[in-house]
């Protein structure tokens, strides 16, 4: 076997090169079956090189004399045959999807073909990338005739994380599609759970650039969707740290870090979003934005905030830089965010009342908080059972709210233990002072003071010699 699959490397050229002869001779028939049988020779010799050699030949032979549809047909035999080799079915495909670029036909029968070339490379591993390329492709036509559907689920079909053969970077492009269509078909849901499949660590390495800005683009579609207003702080942050900072203000940078600004504002209370807070405020690069940098300080300084000021300063620029983002990065979706500034503007003045008051009139707060007394009363109420961002009480038949935080269950423990050192102290000391008064009243024993004065008075009445003398 080994010298007729060399003797067939020998002659393997001029073989085909005769059989090509049939064709230019009128007869294609005759020259298909003639490489046939150099395929079914070499296939069985087991010699991979000859064998994709001559398939390849056979794709071309097929499309130059009789069309597309002989084309998908051959590599459809070729591929069934008995004991095919993979680098046969590779090449094969390799070389149909090749002449379908190049020469371009009609959109139906490019549909065909590529349907054709699918149902070939599935299920087979080795040519798993060539099945990812024909499938985008194919969503792609499906997507220019508004079909999102249907170019959305021939996308889901692959895992192509699972690919070892593909590319890292392929793989991330193929993910940040198959995201797109689900968020373009409004299935948002299967569009967080495919976007889990990159991991940011992943994408922040040198020469990702390109794939980390798309991510995060998409993540804000996704997060816009949810009204999810920390993420999509989170999400404009690391397009703004993947961007270079220039004195040019209408670089992206200045952007990401416009918006990256205005939704950390509007997200809601908690450490996560306080440490964001601080460190945007103190960007260097945010010197270069004033306007921004003056509204983070706002945030940030243990003052309260005026809304009618507040609207009337930075309204019209949030307005512009929010729906200028949901125009450009979310497809024109909607998100309310006037009402969330206003609820944070509030849950600011209420942290900053805390600071300063340890009692207060409802009335006052409401005047202070620029709303009426019900919704002062609620927005406390929220903030301390729900939120859990405040400490206080509030005593309504009085009107009166009292800012001040529990003892901490330490305070508790040692103020327990201070008080039963007392208890024990003066247990001990009432005991003493028991036994000092039972010791001195009890009938019977003379005490030595007694002692002392009975011998007194015996020495002043001359008592005779045999009387000791008192010492």
């Amino acid at each position: 076997m080994a010298t007729a699959a060399t003797m067939t490397d020998t002659e393997l050229p001029a073989k085909i090169a005769a059989a090509v002869a049939l064709a230019d001779s009128d007869s294609p028939q005759a020259a298909i079956d003639a490489l046939l049988t150099l395929e079914r020779t070499s296939r069985l010799a087991e010699a991979a090189p000859e064998t994709a050699a001559i398939c390849t030949e056979l794709v071309r032979l097929a499309y130059s004399r009789q069309g597309w549809v002989a084309l998908g047909e051959m590599v459809v035999l070729l591929s069934k045959r008995r004991s095919q080799l993979k680098a046969a079915v590779s090449r094969s495909v390799q070389e149909a999807m090749r002449m379908l670029k190049e020469e371009k036909p009609d959109e139906d029968t490019q549909v065909q073909l590529l349907k054709t070339l699918c149902d070939v490379t599935s299920g087979k591993i080795y040519v798993e990338v060539e099945r990812a390329s024909l499938t985008r492709s194919l969503a792609a036509i499906y997507e220019s005739r508004g079909d999102i559907s249907t170019a959305a689920d021939l996308m889901q079909e692959l895992q192509v994380e699972t690919f070892s053969a593909m590319d890292r970077r392929d793989k991330y492009d193929f993910i940040l599609e198959q995201v797109r269509l689900c968020l373009d078909k409004k299935d948002n849901v299967r569009a967080g759970i495919m976007a889990k499949k990159i991991l940011p660590r992943q994408i922040s390495k040198e020469g990702l650039e390109d794939i980390k800005l798309r991510y995060y683009a998409l993540m804000v579609r996704i997060h816009v969707a949810n009204a999810d207003m920390l993420e999509i702080c989170r999400a404009y942050i690391a397009r703004y740290e993947t961007t270079k900072v220039s004195a040019d203000t209408a670089e992206p940078w200045a952007r990401e870090l416009r918006l990256a600004a205005a939704f950390v504002v509007l997200s809601p209370y908690g450490p996560m979003q306080t440490d964001l807070l601080h460190r945007l405020s103190g960007d260097k690069a945010l010197a270069k934005l004033p306007e921004y940098k003056a509204l983070l300080k706002l945030f940030t300084t243990s003052e309260l905030i005026r809304q009618p000021m507040l609207m009337s300063r930075f309204g019209d620029e949030l307005r512009s830089s929010v729906t200028g983002a949901l125009k450009e990065d979310a497809a024109g979706a909607e998100l309310d965010w006037q009402e969330p500034l206003t609820q944070r503007v509030t849950e600011h003045n209420l942290r900053v009342c805390a600071l300063y008051y340890t009692r207060i009139p409802l009335s006052r707060l409401a005047a202070l908080l620029d709303t009426t007394v019900s919704d002062a009363e609620a927005k406390v109420s929220a903030m301390v059972s729900d939120q859990k961002s405040l400490k206080a009480k509030m005593d309504r038949p009085a009107g009166v709210v009292a800012f001040r935080s529990p003892p901490a269950p330490e305070e508790t423990l040692n103020t327990w233990a201070g008080n039963v050192t007392k208890l024990l102290t003066l247990v001990e000391t009432t005991r003493n002072l028991i036994h000092k008064e039972t010791m001195v009243h009890k009938p019977g024993k003379a005490t030595p003071g007694a002692a002392v004065m009975e011998a007194g008075v015996v020495a002043a009445a001359g008592g005779g010699d045999d009387t000791p003398a008192a010492t």
